[in-house]
């Protein structure tokens, strides 16, 4: 089969990807270890979900972590509140029970009523001390009377600011004032660099006990190119199909200038074909940016929202942006779907084996006899394609840069391209319409509503994105393509046909062009 060059092909892609002219070259704006026994369950720890953020320095401090504020803890139920002021390892079964972790304390803080209380004098005042850990030396803290059940440090500094990006990043997943994910509970993961670049990756991959993991940085050879090749596919890929779901910012684009996209295949941390890759759109035109890593799973709000970056109180407040905001808001909305499944699944429900993630009697609803949940277990698989079938696309276009006009109009496979299935607005605009999309999300797993219809178009595209990503990183029996089994599709699209004639060669190069140690982490500087 003749094919392109590799470098024609990245050209023409690139191309096809930004379509749009130049823009100005700116930035926009106690101790106790494990038990060797399985805990019982209380009555909340059976549904709960866990959500690590691998990420940065964060704010322990922040009254979005505070147990007595979660959802469970101030309603009328005292039975749902979780014990939180004891050690995970006495009431969430797996907490810790790896052998890759080294020891297990508590790490208690001050903790503050008084909303203007400065971070930076408790922390001062308090001088925790976390220590820092090798892949084969870990060393697990969690923190009393909050929701933060794991804080480790692979180096780097894991305490920082209301601004520390990982403080953006973990209040819109799971903050209790911000996040997506009020009540899930959280490990906050400091990543390192060098030879432990993918250690905080790795080891959040291979905790069952982990629900949800999200990503908002990327490694690169250069300067935020994404050409990379360092990760453990193998550890993705398995902890894909044991249950736990991957969630990795697409990109902010070339040099993180928002403007020419970086494509995501060339990615071992984006590309492969069970990580969920998430792009970003604008807050109130839907418009796709330009900048965003193309192609992507879904995408949700890239600039202004809501959380808890700002300030220097344990109540400061701010908006954050970039793929960086639109990843944790998607992976905690996926894990409160995933909460509300199990809290309605009669189990005990909580569970992660063999794709398996929830478990326990369930009736279908009148819509959907035979719905996900009727069989009584919920799996990976049926979650996910349950959120990425929810969604829709907006109508917008892509936007030149990160606030310039429209450059295209919405034609399909751009938006296809830049947004998936569709994208999220999570809690951007109030409540109700982050709890309705929630709701489309579990309401046709139980069978209470018809799941929306899908175009064939979007159909095709997504068996050849599937198959592109396969053939650069490996095969799984978990895409739309499967190998030996699903037939590529007839296409005519310009291009679809382009990824599904010479992308897998094309981005194969590209790829090995990243097998050497990454140049740093490149984190994805919120957008204005």
């Amino acid at each position: 089969m003749r094919l392109l060059s590799a470098s024609a092909l990245l050209a023409t892609v690139l191309a096809l990807l930004a379509a749009v002219p130049s823009a100005a070259d700116t930035t926009p704006p106690g101790t106790t270890g494990t038990t060797g026994t399985t805990p019982p369950l209380t009555t909340e720890a059976d549904d709960a979900v866990v959500i690590a953020v691998v990420d940065s320095g964060f704010s322990p401090y922040h009254l979005n972590w505070r147990a007595d504020l979660m959802p469970q803890h101030l309603d009328a139920d005292p039975a749902n509140d979780l014990p939180l002021d004891t050690s995970p390892a006495e009431w969430l079964p797996g907490w810790a029970m790896t052998d890759d972790v080294s020891s297990v304390e508590a790490m208690p803080l001050t903790l503050p009523d008084d909303p203007n209380a400065q971070i930076a004098a408790l922390q001062a005042a308090d001088s925790p001390d976390l220590p820092v850990s090798r892949a084969d030396d870990v060393h697990l803290r969690w923190i009393p009377d909050t929701k933060i059940i794991g804080a480790v440090d692979f180096g780097g500094g894991w305490f920082g600011t209301n601004t520390s990006h990982g403080n953006g990043t973990s209040s819109v997943a799971a903050g209790t004032i911000h996040g997506s994910c009020p009540e899930c509970l959280v490990v906050l993961v400091r990543y390192g660099s060098g030879s432990q670049a993918e250690a905080a990756s790795d080891w959040a991959m291979s905790q069952p006990w982990i629900d949800v993991v999200t990503s908002s940085f990327g490694f690169s050879t250069l300067s935020r190119d994404r050409i990379y090749d360092g990760s453990d596919t193998d550890l993705q890929r398995l902890a894909s199909e044991r249950g736990q779901t991957i969630f990795f910012s697409a990109g902010n684009g070339q040099a993180n200038r928002f403007t020419v996209p970086n494509t995501t295949y060339q990615s071992s941390q984006e590309g492969p074909d069970w990580i969920v890759t998430v792009g970003a759109v604008h807050p109130t035109s839907g418009g796709s940016y330009t900048g965003a890593g193309k192609p992507a799973d879904m995408a949700s709000v890239g600039s202004g929202y809501p959380a808890g970056y700002g300030g220097t109180s344990i109540s400061g407040t701010g908006t954050f942006g970039g793929t960086s905001n639109a990843t944790p808001v998607s992976a905690g909305t996926y894990a409160r779907a995933l909460y509300d499944l199990r809290h309605a699944m009669d189990g005990p429900s909580r569970t992660q084996a063999g794709g398996v993630i929830a478990e326990g009697q369930a009736e279908c609803g009148p819509a959907v006899p035979d719905c996900a949940v009727g069989d009584g277990v919920l799996t990976v698989d049926e979650l996910r394609y349950g959120m990425l079938h929810s969604l829709e696309r907006t109508p917008a276009g892509l936007l030149v840069g990160a606030v310039g006009p429209p450059a295209l109009p919405a034609y399909e496979e751009t938006e296809l391209m830049a947004e998936g299935h569709g994208t999220l607005f999570g809690r951007l605009n109030g409540d109700a319409g982050w709890l309705a999309e929630v709701a489309a999300i579990t309401e046709p797993l139980q069978g209470l509503r018809e799941p929306l219809a899908r175009t064939q178009a979007e159909q095709d595209w997504m068996v050849v994105d599937s198959y592109c990503r396969q053939e650069v990183h490996g095969s799984w029996g978990g895409g739309y393509w499967v190998e030996g089994d699903t037939e590529l599709p007839v296409v005519t699209g310009p291009l679809t046909l382009a990824l599904r004639g010479a992308c897998p060669v094309a981005f194969s190069v590209l790829r090995s062009l990243g097998e050497s140690e990454a140049g740093g982490a490149a984190e994805d500087a919120p957008l204005g």
